[in-house]
């Protein structure tokens, strides 16, 4: 097995090469890894990989191909003499390649994908958590933050109830209830017995989507994660679901029930995409050959900071503007392009532009292996920068974001002028992890990191 973090990154003065958690790879892992082992995302999506699933929290289709590209590096490893190094990207998951099991954890405390993974789902209260410390560490990471979503977005959806559609429901009663049903009437009720035979339209939940709820909530249970935020939800699942076999047609009609077009009840859609990966993973058997299939689960955390940071500015900041928007350039020329800022803070005139990198940042100039700040990031964002400089915007700053492994220091992120340009400021900033303790820590480290934005709209 190779167990390992993003974003990591082995240089030559590093005691920590060699990566392989539990134990040294053996003949066989050696044999697939060879010289080096390289892994894409186009190769983790590969047609020989149907299991494999990718998820991406952006919504946008043109933002999800521009930070998800074929070529984005998901982990590669080399022989080095005896030992084995590795180098990672911005993805987190579980998956098997070629018969090696290969585990990318996040490189923080589990603690702080949790709030992320909150603010995605747009809970914002200071210590929210599904799940304790020791199953955090003991799940691996695919299944933690899978279960994680599923729970916390049926919990929310839930809210307002299961979804319904009407159904006509016949009676064979002393009452008459809706209309009379002719056929049955004619049929079972004449001579008259003292019975009517009618048919009305109700409203009543669908048992496909109960049944997949229960199954994924089934699912969960058997393993050390809590179920306790949703026990009231499991209680009336139980009493209503059917006992039949949740088969994939189960599951497409239940994600496809007419029920989700209702605005009411378009939060399950998410609930039950979540809820067919919990399913599709525990149903996998063997394949024609007697081999065991193999189920993938990979996200880009890159996308979840992303949102996160930008949650944390509208939330804050509500009397700005605060969008990622879409920017053509040239739009009559071949070389027409499109750029997309991750961040852009407006009011009236005034414009606020940053851009978020889930990488290493312990403040390592250039000299330093190359440093911290990627020199195609710098440039990315003085672009930005100028464009709206360009079109008469009143740009108070601008910069790079990141979850800061080291203490924030002024002297070493802060620049009080841009080009020369003294009414603009430029920055690199983000939010403190360096001693991060518990939830409480990480809510006064954002505290910090908005006070200091703050100062740059003065």
């Amino acid at each position: 097995m190779i167990k390992v973090v993003d974003n990591y990154f082995p240089f030559n003065n590093d005691t920590e090469q060699y990566y392989f958690k539990y134990k040294k790879p053996i003949k066989r892992e050696k044999e697939i890894i060879g010289e080096k082992l390289n892994i894409t995302l186009k190769d983790y999506q590969d047609k020989k990989y149907p299991n494999n699933i990718f998820f991406s929290f952006f919504k946008d289709k043109d933002k999800k191909a521009l930070k998800n590209g074929d070529d984005e590096l998901i982990i590669s490893v080399k022989k080095d003499g005896e030992l084995y190094s590795a180098q990672t990207g911005n993805y987190i998951g579980k998956f098997k390649w070629n018969g090696l099991d290969i585990d990318i954890a996040s490189r923080f405390d589990t603690k702080f994908l949790e709030r992320m993974l909150n603010f995605a789902n747009d809970v914002y209260l200071d210590d929210v958590s599904v799940s304790g410390d020791r199953v955090a560490n003991e799940l691996d990471i695919s299944k933690y933050i899978i279960f994680y979503m599923f729970i916390q977005n049926l919990e929310k959806a839930f809210l307002l109830g299961l979804p319904k559609a009407y159904k006509s429901i016949k009676h064979h009663d002393m009452k008459l209830k809706g209309k009379i049903d002719i056929n049955s009437f004619i049929k079972e009720d004449i001579p008259f017995k003292g019975k009517i035979s009618s048919v009305s339209r109700e409203q009543k939940e669908i048992q496909e989507i109960i049944d997949v709820l229960y199954k994924a909530v089934s699912i969960i249970e058997k393993t050390e994660f809590s179920t306790k935020n949703i026990a009231h939800i499991k209680i009336h699942l139980k009493q209503h679901k059917s006992n039949k076999f949740v088969s994939k047609v189960t599951i497409n009609k239940a994600i496809k029930s007419k029920a989700l077009q209702n605005p009411i009840f378009a939060p399950y859609k998410k609930v039950l995409q979540y809820a067919q990966y919990i399913i599709d993973g525990s149903n996998l058997k063997q394949d024609e050959n007697g081999k065991e299939q193999t189920y993938g689960f990979l996200v880009n955390v890159a996308e979840l900071f992303e949102i996160y940071i930008t949650k944390l500015l509208q939330k804050e900041f509500s009397e700005w503007s605060v969008s990622s928007p879409q920017i053509e350039l040239y739009n009559n020329n071949f070389y027409a392009r499109k750029i997309i800022p991750d961040i852009v803070m407006e009011q009236d005139n005034q414009v606020l532009v940053f851009d978020t990198k889930y990488k290493k940042m312990t403040f390592k100039n250039r000299y330093q292996n190359g440093g911290d700040l990627d020199r195609n990031d710098f440039f990315q964002i003085n672009t930005y920068m100028s464009y709206y400089h360009s079109q008469g915007c009143k740009v108070l700053a601008g910069g790079l974001l990141y979850p800061m492994e080291v203490k924030y220091d002024e002297q070493e992120c802060f620049s009080d002028n841009w080009f020369g340009n003294s009414d603009v400021k430029f920055v690199v900033d983000g939010i403190e992890l360096s001693e991060l303790t518990d939830s409480s820590a990480i809510v006064d480290f954002e505290k910090m990191f908005l006070n200091r934005v703050r100062e740059l709209m003065v």
